[in-house]
């Protein structure tokens, strides 16, 4: 039993004895750390819209199914693929009592549309008012390319990174070696909207689909940061 318990604790300071070693070695390596730093900016082309249907807040005495065949013949209207792009998220009823009136049950319809462009998404508000649905509001926007822009920002940074260790090794004329060390930060949250971000004035009401002028929504922004570390040859 004892021997057992003396080759345990032998086994770790021999594993304790290496791990300082090599940080040893490694902190007796010439070298020097730069941070490098890229940020790109790209436009959403995934917008989902938040579309609201409630019965009460019509004058006219229309159903819900009225209501939703005027919003689908609106949408058409903007080339929207129906079957592919407008999903129901939530279908709710709401029982009204009123003093002498006898109750009645009002429905209300929730949809999420996805478009591509803020000028397809601000031609999809125009139409929907035209037919008094005003409840149309953003809830996300992103980009379908983020997961390669994201890498192009990686390699970007890097690149910077070692331009700035060269910039600062051939003032004193030492050659730059390899990298020996590298750190990726983490990015910047992407935010999701629940609100327009456009860079022009609000429509006019009275506006028809083909007027709609081209529009862009905030970018996107992705903020990359890489610690690293080159040998000093």
């Amino acid at each position: 039993m004892k021997t057992k318990v003396m080759l345990a604790a032998l086994a770790v300071c021999m594993s304790v004895g290496v791990s300082s070693m090599h940080a040893q070695d490694f902190t007796k390596t010439p070298y020097i750390e730069v941070t490098g730093k890229a940020e790109k900016r790209v436009a959403p082309d995934e917008i989902s819209l938040s579309i609201v249907i409630n019965e009460k807040d019509y004058a006219k005495k229309q159903s819900l199914e009225a209501l939703e065949k005027d919003m689908i013949s609106a949408l058409k209207k903007t080339g929207i693929d129906v079957k592919k792009q407008l999903t129901v998220v939530d279908m709710s009823s709401d029982f009204m009592h009123r003093k002498w009136r006898k109750g009645e049950i009002k429905l209300s319809k929730a949809y999420q549309l996805k478009v591509f462009s803020a000028k397809q998404a601000m031609q999809v508000m125009m139409v929907l008012d035209e037919v008094g649905i005003s409840e149309v509001s953003i809830s996300q926007m992103k980009c379908s390319k983020m997961e390669q822009y994201k890498d192009e920002a990686r390699a970007e940074a890097m690149k910077d990174a070692k331009r700035k260790a060269k910039i600062l090794t051939d003032a004193i004329d030492q050659p730059l070696g390899k990298a020996i060390y590298i750190s990726e930060n983490d990015y910047s949250p992407v935010r999701n909207y629940n609100r327009p971000m456009l860079k022009s004035a609000a429509f006019a009401q009275d506006a028809v689909v083909e007027e709609v002028p081209d529009l862009d929504f905030e970018n996107i922004k992705i903020d990359c940061r890489v610690n690293v570390k080159f040998a000093l040859d």
